[in-house]
């Protein structure tokens, strides 16, 4: 399966694409970066991508076939240009691009981080659940919203309750969307915990 990942320099990002090259399933990945990743393995393969609005057609080509994109890119101070401007120009190159190369009754799964502390279904959101019957039946949206990311289970667990989750278990949880789907297009800090221990259950 081939995967494409953006932010995969960050916090969040860094960990998706750690889970990612664990995963046997998974046998390409794509990352589309500003710079080149200090980091070397059989199924990556970074793109260094110079406008994020604007997609030459050499870096569309080497997407072709990919079966979803897992987008992590900006934080929580980003502007409107990386929030909405960058997501929607890459959900429109690849609907145009992608979508064709797509075996007849696959999905192409796009999983958003957003936040918390985001309005729920707010704008942003709401065009991307909406991408699904834009694009139907070959477009799956879903949009993960987690509380408080940290390194490991934070000394202050026990105060912060269920308001956090450890990286490493939102990338699984990511992944595991890219991979497998699901039927939600929301999840919400408690629901990508409750993934998350899921499927780190069953691979024990």
């Amino acid at each position: 399966m081939k995967v494409i990942l953006t932010g995969a320099s960050g916090f969040i990002g860094g960990a998706v694409l750690q889970r990612l090259i664990t995963l046997s399933n998974v046998t390409s990945i794509i990352v589309l970066s500003r710079r080149e990743l200090p980091i070397e393995n059989p199924k990556l393969k970074t793109i260094v991508v110079k406008d994020f609005l604007n997609y030459e057609q050499q870096v569309l080509d080497q997407l072709a076939g990919a079966e979803a994109c897992i987008w992590v890119l900006g934080s929580a101070t980003s502007g409107k240009d990386v929030h909405q401007d960058m997501t929607f120009a890459a959900t429109k190159a690849f609907s145009e691009s992608i979508l064709p190369t797509l075996q007849k009754g696959m999905q192409f799964r796009f999983v958003y981080t957003s936040g918390a502390l985001v309005v729920r279904l707010g704008k942003i959101e709401t065009r991307i659940v909406n991408l699904e019957s834009e694009y139907a039946p070959s477009w799956k949206s879903c949009v993960v919203r987690p509380a408080l990311v940290t390194d490991g289970e934070p000394m202050m667990r026990l105060l912060l309750s269920g308001h956090y989750i450890p990286k490493q278990e939102l990338a699984a949880t990511m992944a595991d969307l890219a991979v497998n789907g699901g039927s939600q297009q929301t999840l919400d800090n408690i629901d990508l915990r409750q993934r998350s221990r899921a499927v780190i259950e069953e691979e024990t």
